[in-house]
């Protein structure tokens, strides 16, 4: 889950308030380590510019028990 948009890269950040809380699937590990490649979860028409996919540093995500 998105739980904030504190470290992520700025491009991403200015959709934060639209993504806080949306939950996803890591697909792909980037840069070093540093950010996931998240594919969100829910139809696209009701995401951020309609784009399923985002790259998110680690610390702005909340893993949910499964």
């Amino acid at each position: 889950m998105i739980s904030s948009m504190e470290h992520s890269p700025m491009t991403t950040r200015a959709f934060g308030s639209l993504m806080t809380g949306y939950t996803g699937v890591v697909i792909a590990v980037m840069r070093d380590g540093r950010f996931a490649f998240v594919q969100l979860d829910g139809p696209e028409h009701d995401l951020p510019m309609g784009m399923r996919r985002w790259m998110l540093h680690w610390e702005d995500l909340t893993e949910l028990p499964r």
